[in-house]
């Protein structure tokens, strides 16, 4: 009795789900939509579509009135996609007695099919045109789009043979994985020169380390318009390297009241990229006043033959051509894994931009525990030898230097004043300073200076994403999938630290991992709320941590999982609408749950562990809605 009960209630309510789709639909039907066709996923953004993997795209129609002949032209770009086969679905209300056959030209990127009714009316409706079927067969972005214009190749016609005016919306493929960051530095980095008065004029480069087919790049640079004009600008040979180029410049020495501002923008004629380092520009300065000015790169723009925005990290440059010395360590930062108990290195304490200089005091400071003095060399400068005076403590980490010149000594060059070389003595860092320093001229009166520390990095700072697995491969809008990410430490710190998983490019979750030791992994699992995502969308599943403070090896640092694919609350089949197939799976598994024959956990809507009418409530209160 309790079961014919139930399904004489379930029945009753599909019957009135659908009578209550069947409302909705007509209340469509009476204040009808602008139609429009589209691409389903609209954007396939997935790394892990390397070549030779497929995968199928919808070309849809959406709130078409009397559709009678249909024909659609679909383009991608033949270096990324090869269409392998194209097919209008069966069960499609498109699918009309005559049908075109079906084009596919992967030289040229298109595929073309369509299909007529042959006697009116025509048809109403929404519903899949026709499924496309692609195989990757290289990196990089394509579109996947209708023929433009609409109306020529890509049509659809009522029963009077004239165009129904719809929206198009395209959809695009990108398994793109990015190089590791290129670095846009002026060159040379520095110019300390006082010889460089009113009138004189110098040139800078604008180059690159480590391109990744690098097809176009465009920048702005500012400087101090009180120090410093733009007067021309050239293309660097960079670019040229691979074949005809465009560039342009725009020069804006007025461009605020303190700065000015010069635009450039470069790009090669054909698809082609370059890799490696070069000169992109070559800017010429004049010199306007005395100063010193930052000379900074901002807006840059890097793209690879596709189109694709490569990554990059900047560097600025720096003028002064006041006299104003300089005191330093270099190199400025010995690092390295290399660098393990016992080994030694060396570096140098340099001045430049002096004049007069009879004599030279400063303390070297540095962490006893990491490092170890164990020769020290005082050179002659310009051929002058200097009368010493050190103190060394080993234990307290410092040397104190007084170095008196036996005349004074003057140089616009960097020259060095000592050498030292070090031992390491255990994993660590060392900031190696320079503290209470003075340069005095032969009067005795002090010299004005600027000081340029250094550092020591002996330890290994390496963290590795190692894994990234969803527990849902297919999930409903709303439901939390479990993201579990796998870190090992590859260097030799323990080490406390942050992951961040993304899906497509909006932050998922974050999670902390504590005190990692050395060698060791941890999997961590964060919960990802798909509450407020999109549906009949896949999404890629991206863990990050960010590099750590003295990490060298940042490669490792990301890991791309495969898609997660979000359905419509309901959907059960995933076939991108809830419907009567949905709600008669959700009964076909009523009263189940895991271990029963006829469980479906896609039919667990609320994720209870048993299929019920609260699921089937789901399922209807959801009713119609789709793709």
């Amino acid at each position: 009795m309790a079961k014919s009960f139930i399904r004489v209630f379930v029945a009753s309510l599909v019957l009135v789900a659908f009578l209550i789709g069947s409302l909705d639909i007509k209340t469509l039907k009476a204040s009808p939509e602008e139609g429009r066709i589209y691409i389903s996923p609209a954007v396939i953004d997935n790394p892990s579509l390397g070549p030779g993997s497929t995968f199928i795209v919808n070309a849809s129609a959406e709130n078409i009135i009397d559709l009678y002949t249909w024909q659609i032209q679909i383009e991608f770009n033949p270096t990324i996609l090869n269409c392998t086969r194209a097919w209008i679905p069966a069960g499609s209300k498109f699918n009309f007695p005559v049908t075109s056959p079906v084009i596919i030209d992967n030289t040229r990127g298109i595929v073309t099919l369509g299909a007529s009714l042959i006697n009116p009316p025509g048809v109403n409706g929404s519903d899949v045109l026709a499924r496309i079927e692609f195989r990757v067969v290289g990196r990089g972005f394509s579109k996947i789009e209708y023929s433009k214009p609409y109306g020529e190749n890509t049509f659809l016609l009522n029963s009077k043979l004239r165009d129904i005016p719809v929206t198009v919306e395209d959809g695009s493929f990108n398994n793109w994985i990015p190089p590791p960051p290129a670095k846009l530095y002026i060159n040379p980095p520095r110019i300390s020169d006082p010889t460089l008065t009113v009138g004189s004029a110098f040139n800078v480069s604008l180059s690159i380390i480590n391109a990744t087919s690098l097809h176009s790049w465009k920048t702005k640079i500012l400087y101090n318009n009180s120090i410093l004009n733009a007067n021309v600008i050239f293309e660097g040979g960079f670019l040229k390297s691979a074949g005809s180029t465009s560039f342009t410049f725009n020069i804006k020495n007025d461009y605020n009241e303190t700065h000015g501002m010069v635009e450039m923008d470069c790009s090669l004629v054909t698809e082609i990229g370059v890799d490696g380092n070069g000169e992109l520009a070559i800017i010429n300065f004049e010199v306007v006043g005395l100063g010193k000015s930052n000379v900074v790169i901002f807006e840059a723009d890097l793209r690879d033959p596709s189109n694709i925005a490569l990554p990059y990290m900047v560097s600025y440059g720096y003028f002064n051509n006041m006299l104003i010395a300089i005191l330093e360590i270099k190199p400025n930062e010995v690092s390295g894994p290399e660098y393990t108990p016992g080994s030694t290195f060396k570096i140098n304490v340099t001045m430049e931009a002096v004049e007069s200089l009879k004599t030279c005091i400063f303390n070297l400071t540095y962490t006893p525990s990491v490092i170890q003095e164990i020769n020290i060399y005082i050179p002659p400068v310009l051929g002058q030898i200097p009368s010493k005076k050190l103190q060394i403590d080993d234990e307290a980490g410092y040397i104190w230097t007084k170095l008196t010149y036996p005349d004074q000594i003057t140089t616009y060059e960097p020259v060095t004043l000592m050498q030292i070389e070090f031992q390491v003595v255990l994993l660590g860092i060392s900031p190696i300073n320079l503290t209470d320093t003075q340069l005095l001229d032969v009067t005795g009166k002090s010299i004005i200076h600027e000081i340029h520390h250094g550092i020591f990095i002996g330890l290994i700072r390496d963290v590795a994403v190692v894994g990234v697995i969803p527990d849902l491969r297919v999930a409903y809008k709303g439901w939390i999938v479990k993201i579990n990410v796998t870190v090992r430490n590859e260097g030799n710190l323990t080490e406390t630290f942050d992951i961040k998983v993304y899906y497509n490019d909006r932050l998922g979750g974050v999670g902390t991992i504590t005190d990692l030791p050395p060698s060791q992994e941890a999997t961590i699992v964060i919960n990802w709320n798909t509450t407020h995502v999109t549906p009949c969308t896949n999404y890629t599943i991206l863990a990050v941590v960010d590099p750590l403070p003295y990490e060298f090896d940042t490669a490792d640092n990301t890991l791309t999982d495969g898609a997660v694919k979000i359905r419509w609350m309901g959907d059960i089949n995933g076939d991108g609408i809830v419907d009567m197939r949905d709600i008669s799976d959700a009964c076909t598994a009523f009263g189940s749950y895991p271990g029963r024959p006829n469980w479906n956990f896609y039919a667990d809507l609320n994720r209870d562990g048993r299929v019920d009418l609260r699921d089937i409530g789901i399922c209807c209160n959801n009713y119609r809605k789709g793709c």
